[in-house]
């Protein structure tokens, strides 16, 4: 159930509250049964008490007055069960599993997925297409250089290994994957990373 203070754990609240009392719980009884015989009661037939008892049982929700009488509402507790449940996971991690397994989605789009998204959040932290985290490059700095094309945030690979570390439990080969896949470009010596290609727009289908 969900934590309290939640629209749902209210509306659980108000539904048990009104059952609560013995006299609402025999009238709910009775208004159940007298329905399932096809003769609902009148709420113009209760007293005092029980017209007290039946406006409290409205307001949760669980009666309704039709024309011929009483009902219950049970589609009360359908609402109830799927207000309560979690809302689905629509982040591009979902494809990773139960604690951010080490493996790599098998789809190769699930895949390509996990990866930009990653690599996002990695670059992001600095700036992905901004001024590098390691000052301004040169003007003649070129995409086979050391330091990576001019205006491009570039990461050593600890960095980018150490922010990886976040969301796997094998940063190593999601770094690899990433640059298999053309998303991140190396350095030839190896000591700078920078993104190349940026992530998709939500709702952009990835290739399969």
């Amino acid at each position: 159930m969900k934590d309290p203070g939640t629209a749902g754990s209210s509306r659980w609240k108000a539904a048990a509250a009104a059952l609560a009392d013995s006299r609402r719980l025999d009238l709910y009884g009775r208004i159940i049964t007298a329905a399932g015989q096809g003769e609902p009661l009148s709420g113009r037939d209760l007293d005092r008490a029980g017209t007290k008892s039946l406006d409290v049982l409205m307001k949760a929700g669980l009666v309704r007055d039709g024309q011929d009488g009483l009902h219950p509402v049970p589609e009360v507790f359908s609402r109830l069960l799927a207000a309560d449940r979690a809302p689905r996971d629509e982040s591009p991690l979902r494809h990773l599993g139960p604690s951010s397994s080490g493996s790599l989605p098998s789809k190769r789009a699930d895949r390509l997925e996990v990866l930009h998204y990653l690599a996002g959040e990695v670059f992001s932290r600095y700036g992905a297409l901004g001024t590098g985290a390691h000052g301004p490059e040169t003007a003649d700095a070129g995409p086979g250089s050391a330091a990576g094309p001019p205006g491009r945030a570039r990461l050593t690979e600890a960095e980018v290994t150490g922010r990886l570390a976040a969301f796997t439990t094998d940063p190593a080969m999601f770094r690899r994957a990433m640059v298999d896949e053309g998303i991140l470009r190396r350095s030839p010596d190896g000591s700078r990373y920078w993104l190349t290609r940026p992530r998709p727009a939500d709702g952009i289908e990835f290739a399969g």
